[in-house]
C-alpha cells in the first residue's frame, strides 16, 4: 500500500489528559486519510484507543533518575532515525529546558518538527529564554490551537511559521461507541478533568455548587477524572456533608454515555487551551456551563444558544447558571436543540483539510 507520508505522532502518553486524547484520535485522522502512522510516547500509560506502531519508551526503564532520562534520550534518538518520518507531531509537554536542549541537539530535524500549543499557558509548550524562541521559529510549524493562543503567541515572539488548527472531533466515533449503560439520573451536573485544583478548580466548583437549588433538590453533580489532588477533594466532600450530592468516579478514557445521559456540563477552568471536553459534549447534544476563560470556551459556546458563558472565574454566578439551566426548560431546551450543529465546523474533515495543506508544503 502507498501511503502519501509518513507523519511520527511525539506524546507524553496515551492516557489522561485533553492533549493525549488528540493525539490519540489524530493517530485515527491519519491513518483514513492513508497516511503511514508512528507513535513515540515518553511513558508507558496507554489507555487511549491509537492506530499505528506504537514505540514505547516508558518499559523496563532504571530506577536511578539521571539514568532514566540517559536511557530514553538514547532510545529517543533510535526510534526518531528508524521511522525516518516526513513529519513529527509533537503533543507533549516542553518546559524542561535541558530535557527539550537535548532533543534538539542529539534527537530533533527541527525542519521536520510540528510543535503543537494546546494550552494558553505557552510556556507549558515552550521552554523559557530566547534561544527557544529562535529554534521554535526554524520549525516546520508551531499549531495553536485557539485563536486566543495565535493572539498570545503573537504577542510572545513574532514566529515566522504560526498556523492555526483548532481540535477537532469526529461525531461518528462518539456515536458508535458501545459502552456499558451508565446509572446516572439525567438531570447529574457533570465535570470531567484531571484532579489538579491548581488548574481544574473542582474544589471550588463543589463548594459553589453546594449553594445551588440543585444540590438542595438532591440532583447529583458528578466528576470523571482522577489526579494528585483526589485525596484533598474527598475530604472537602466529606466535611461538607456532601457524600450524597458529589460523586468521585475515577478517570474514564471514553466517557460518551456519561455525556449523553447528563443534563449539562460544567467546565470551571483556571485557563485552558481548546477543551476537547467542551467540543465533544457539545458533538453530542448537550449544553455546557463554562467561565471564559483563557482559552477556547468563547470559540465554542455562544451564550444562551449552545450553553452559557460565565464571567471568568465567578464562582458566584457560575452557581446562579447551574441553577438557570436546571430550571429554565425553554433555554435548556433551546441550548440542547442547537448543541451538536453549532460545532459542524470543528468535524474532522473540516480540519483534515487544514492539515493536508501544511503537509504539503
Amino acid at each position: 500500500m502507498t501511503h502519501r507520508k509518513h507523519i511520527c505522532i511525539i506524546v507524553d502518553c496515551l492516557c489522561g489528559g485533553g492533549a493525549e486524547k488528540v493525539a490519540a484520535s489524530f493517530s485515527f485522522l491519519l491513518k483514513r486519510n492513508n497516511y503511514k502512522v508512528s507513535i513515540i510516547s515518553l511513558r508507558d500509560d496507554i489507555t487511549y484507543k491509537y492506530t499505528g506502531e506504537l514505540y514505547n519508551l516508558g518499559t523496563k526503564e532504571p530506577y536511578i533518575k539521571k539514568l532514566k532520562q540517559l536511557k530514553k534520550i538514547v532510545l529517543f534518538r533510535k526510534y526518531y532515525k528508524e521511522i525516518n518520518a516526513d513529519f513529527y507531531v509533537d503533543f507533549r509537554m516542553r518546559n524542561r529546558f535541558l530535557m527539550e536542549s537535548l532533543l534538539h541537539l542529539f534527537v530533533f530535524k527541527v525542519e521536520k518538527m510540528i510543535l503543537s500549543i494546546q494550552n494558553y499557558n505557552i510556556e507549558y509548550h515552550i521552554p523559557k529564554g530566547f534561544l527557544f524562541k529562535k529554534v521554535y521559529n526554524k520549525a516546520k510549524a508551531i499549531i495553536p490551537v485557539s485563536n486566543d493562543i495565535v493572539e498570545e503567541l503573537n504577542s510572545y515572539y513574532p514566529f515566522d511559521n504560526v498556523s492555526f488548527i483548532p481540535n477537532f472531533v469526529n461525531k461518528d466515533l462518539l456515536v458508535a461507541f458501545k459502552l456499558p449503560q451508565c446509572s446516572i439520573p439525567n438531570n447529574a451536573v457533570l465535570a470531567i478533568g484531571r484532579l489538579n485544583l491548581k488548574v481544574k478548580q473542582f474544589d471550588k466548583l463543589i463548594l459553589s455548587y453546594k449553594k445551588t437549588n440543585a444540590c438542595k433538590k438532591g440532583i447529583p453533580l458528578i466528576i470523571l477524572g482522577d489526579g494528585p489532588d483526589k485525596g484533598k477533594l474527598e475530604e472537602l466532600i466529606k466535611v461538607n456533608n456532601l457524600l450524597a450530592n458529589v460523586k468521585l468516579l475515577g478517570f474514564v478514557s471514553n466517557p460518551y454515555d456519561y455525556i449523553k445521559h447528563c443534563k449539562f456540563l460544567v467546565l470551571c477552568s483556571k485557563f485552558e487551551g481548546m477543551p476537547l471536553v467542551i467540543l465533544e459534549t457539545l458533538t453530542l447534544g448537550k449544553p455546557v456551563i463554562s467561565f471564559n476563560c483563557k482559552s477556547g470556551p468563547a470559540e465554542l459556546i455562544n451564550h444562551r444558544k449552545n450553553g452559557l458563558l460565565v464571567k471568568d472565574q465567578d464562582f458566584y454566578e457560575l452557581g446562579k447558571s447551574i441553577d438557570l439551566l436546571q430550571e429554565d426548560t425553554e433555554l435548556y431546551n433551546k441550548c440542547e436543540l442547537n448543541a451538536s450543529n453549532s460545532v459542524l465546523k470543528f468535524s474532522e474533515k473540516n480540519i483534515m483539510n487544514k492539515w493536508e495543506q501544511l503537509f504539503k508544503g
